[in-house]
């Protein structure tokens, strides 16, 4: 079976969903972000803050490049993963993408009492502005996956049995 990837804004359910999903179809789950995490020995958050967006990207390219190299997995690919080609053609030649959506009033709820964001961290006010801003900077390119998932005001069970059926029935 190919990778099913997972892939939209930061706070739709990429690694919640991922988790359940990879569960239901037995296949074993990895998180671009962790892995990230456990190479650099720190978090999403102090890599932001001691070596920058940038250093980021270039790590978070090179690990997907890797957990690619597997199939059969769940993949929760970071929120920002689309903003690079690169990433994008190694996402779609290595499985299938899809989108996990939800509307800035719910991504905004999920985000609030998170304090491992780097790219929010800052007041309920300036937090709703950021959320709308990078969501309209990354919208074009989310639209690009063919499957979308809303999860507004849903399970993440729900959500996860959606995409379980979807692939059963498509086989994708």
């Amino acid at each position: 079976m190919q990778n099913i990837i997972l892939t939209g804004f930061m706070g739709t359910g990429k690694t919640t969903v991922g988790r359940l999903l990879a569960e239901k179809l037995k296949l074993p789950f990895v998180d671009v972000d962790a892995a990230i995490e456990a190479r650099e020995g720190t978090s999403i958050n102090d890599i932001f803050a001691q070596k920058g967006e940038a250093y980021f990207r270039r790590l978070e390219t090179e690990v997907l490049r890797e957990i690619l190299a597997q199939d059969g997995q769940v993949i929760a690919a970071g929120g920002g993963i689309l903003l690079k080609e690169e990433n994008r053609e190694m996402l779609r030649r290595r499985g299938k993408l899809v989108c996990l959506t939800a509307s800035p009033a719910v991504i905004f709820q999920r985000l609030q009492s998170k304090k491992d964001r780097p790219l929010l961290s800052a007041s309920p006010s300036v937090m709703k502005e950021r959320i709308e801003q990078l969501l309209a900077a990354r919208e074009s390119l989310y639209r690009q996956v063919a499957i979308q998932v809303n999860t507004d005001f849903k399970e993440p069970e729900e959500v996860a049995a959606a995409i379980a059926a979807l692939i059963n029935e498509t086989g994708i």
